[in-house]
């Protein structure tokens, strides 16, 4: 292989592996050092819940927004358990499938998904594990997110 080759050859595997690269973020609630987090990273099963846990460095804490949909670990999506806008289904991790359902827009600091419903904290207080369900979009604070 020539030196012309090879070197067309490596920019072209460096272009596959940046383009295979999405940014991740963290999303917290409002102010807090809780993140959306997916249980069992590394082991994540269709339907493991999403809950919202002390922020850390960990793959299951790092999300990316792609065409409306926030991917996680294992290339998973968030998703509303049973795909329909039931005021208080669980927020789940599914194998993605493009389902209206795992489709999420993040607008003024709030997850919109289906039915025009929000992601919202279970029990409506940030603590420390607590289960994500879809709600009601309001003005609560545990439907305020940022996105780092």
């Amino acid at each position: 292989m020539t030196k012309s080759a090879a070197l067309h050859v490596a920019l072209l595997v460096a272009l596959v592996w940046v383009a295979s690269c999405a940014t991740t973020h963290q999303i917290s609630s409002g102010n807090t050092n809780l993140c959306i987090n997916v249980i069992r990273h590394g082991y994540v099963v269709e339907g493991t819940p999403l809950i919202v846990k002390q922020c850390d460095p960990w793959q299951n804490q790092q999300w990316s927004l792609r065409n409306g949909q926030f991917t996680g670990v294992d290339g998973m999506c968030a998703d509303v358990q049973g795909s329909a806008a039931v005021d208080g289904a669980p927020i789940i991790a599914v194998n993605c499938n493009g389902r209206p359902s795992e489709n999420w827009n993040y607008s003024n600091g709030q997850i919109v998904g289906i039915g025009g419903k929000c992601i919202d904290i279970g029990g409506g207080q940030p603590t420390d594990r607590a289960p994500l369900i879809l709600a009601p979009c309001s003005s609560a604070p545990s439907q305020q997110w940022q996105i780092h």
